[in-house]
């Protein structure tokens, strides 16, 4: 299916309530990776751009915050109305832009929309305290008022593979707690960003409170991150360049928020189900084909199950469809980009040369990769720190749950984890030992409800994110006292 930029998204970068061209009058070409086809083009913002929209937003971020919260929900409710009536059409062309099958796009779509009428509806109950300072000597006569403001102008860095869901989590928390944000969207798929900024200013978002500025990471996100006129950016990405964010943004004292790098561990017991195990894998693996950070990545299988694991995984991978991610019945499309799947083609490679074993896949065609199993021993990179972003299953075997926790906790990274048993005693132990933000008790990797708090421990990430948590990251607390008030 041809999916045209013209008909179907503005021209591109929104500044001050105007769509505009970029300063350079340079562009990004987006394609659909299956066929080639050019999808359309954006432009390719320069920092003379980033900044006008920072000043814009210097305006948008004292006139949001003065909105009454009632009426800031009303937009943000309006917005999610438009989504849902516009789906087909995002799904579309998120599917088109990114790379991942139909029905993954209309899971994210539908979880885009759940998502801003989450933080909507949590705003409402975004409440400070009272507290009779009676409880401090010395005190006794005070009252303190705590209210929760806005930061201010918020980044907001979202990632190729969630260009929508990712979107909504920072655009929908940023607008809800008052704040105005100026968005960076992934220079592979920027498409639904852009579309999606379009429909909530026809929902009533001014244009000096969303903007969104297209162009290349080391240009416009750089620039936007090492700026003095923000109060927080929000960055889901590699741990590489999460690094890099944090270092800019401290140097201004601000406030960073990094949802970063996984390379997360599958475990399965010897008392474990094992055809259900497997299933789970590869619905954690095949996800956004395999382009997910919290995805199943290093499957760690007690040795007394691990020859039926293997087998039984390979016999169902290696009947996976692989084609074009908008036709009916694909399991598995294109990675976003050909570098994307030449990356990891590099790293099979890089593995079978440290001796792993490939029982199914391991071949590239253009920006296809074929869904891999490999076989792979703990002294393998990739059963520690070498991340994988694409459809590759890498299995090892274990002797005991302490070997395999310990496996897992040599990573630098800690995003989720998932532990397949029967013992509940020994589920609860291993999640408590585990350095994760998520552990799933019979349950694979790529999890992640809206409300819980999805964030990383090491070098996984900084805060947390999701519907019950964000609001508080995205605001401040004032606390107002009323000296000499009580009568004591």
């Amino acid at each position: 299916m041809t999916v045209s930029i013209e008909t179907i998204t503005p021209h591109g970068l929104h500044i001050d309530g105007e769509w505009r061209q970029s300063s350079s009058g340079e562009t990004i070409e987006v394609r659909n990776m299956s066929d080639g086809s050019l999808l359309g083009k954006v432009p390719a913002g320069t920092p003379e751009d980033a900044q006008r929209a920072l000043d814009a937003a210097q305006r948008g971020a004292k006139k949001w915050a003065a909105t009454p919260a009632y009426r800031r929900v009303e937009i943000l409710m309006a917005a999610v109305t438009l989504i849902r009536q516009r789906k087909d059409e995002l799904v579309q062309l998120l599917s088109a832009e990114n790379g991942k099958t139909v029905a993954d796009a209309v899971v994210e779509i539908d979880t885009t929309a759940r998502i801003f009428e989450g933080f909507a509806q949590e705003s409402l109950r975004t409440f400070g305290q009272t507290i009779p300072l009676d409880i401090q000597q010395g005190f006794e006569k005070d009252l303190m008022l705590t209210v929760r403001e806005p930061l201010g102008v918020i980044v907001g860095i979202v990632p190729f593979n969630f260009p929508a869901e990712l979107y909504a989590h920072k655009v929908g928390a940023a607008l809800a707690a008052g704040n105005a944000i100026v968005v960076k969207p992934p220079e592979d798929d920027p498409l639904v960003s852009v579309q999606l900024t379009q429909i909530l200013h026809e929902a009533g978002v001014p244009g000096d409170v969303l903007q969104i500025v297209t162009g290349y990471g080391e240009v416009v996100g750089d620039y936007l991150s090492r700026s003095p006129d923000i109060a927080a950016v929000s960055f889901t990405g590699s741990s590489r360049v999460g690094a890099i964010i944090a270092a800019n943004a401290g140097s201004n004292i601000v406030r960073v928020f990094l949802e970063l790098s996984g390379n997360d561990a599958f475990i399965v017991c010897e008392d474990a189900d094992v055809d259900f195990a497997v299933d789970q894998a590869i619905a954690g693996r095949i996800y956004t084909n395999g382009q997910v950070c919290a995805a199943t990545k290093r499957i760690m299988v007690d040795q007394s199950r691990y020859n039926e694991f293997v087998d039984k995984l390979s016999a169902k991978v290696s009947k996976l469809s692989v084609g074009d991610q908008m036709a009916e019945g694909t399991d598995v499309g294109p990675l976003v980009s050909l570098e994307a799947a030449r990356r990891v083609e590099q790293q099979v490679t890089a593995a079978i040369g440290e001796g792993a074993v490939v029982r199914v896949g391991g071949a590239r065609r253009d920006a296809y990769f074929e869904p891999t199993v490999l076989e792979i021993s703990k002294e393998s990179a990739i059963a520690t720190d070498e991340e994988i972003f694409g459809p590759v299953f890498s299995i090892l075997k274990f002797d005991n749950v302490d070997e395999a926790i310990e496996i897992t906790n040599a990573s630098k990274f800690g995003l989720n984890a998932g532990i397949f048993t029967t013992n509940l005693p020994v589920a609860i132990d291993a999640a408590v030992r585990i350095q994760a933000g998520t552990v799933s008790v019979n349950g694979g990797n790529a999890y992640r409800p809206d409300v819980a708090a999805f964030g990383g421990y090491k070098k996984s990430g900084i805060g947390r994110e999701g519907t019950g948590y964000t609001l508080e990251e995205f605001t401040q607390i004032k606390s107002i006292v009323l000296r000499g008030v009580l009568p004591y």
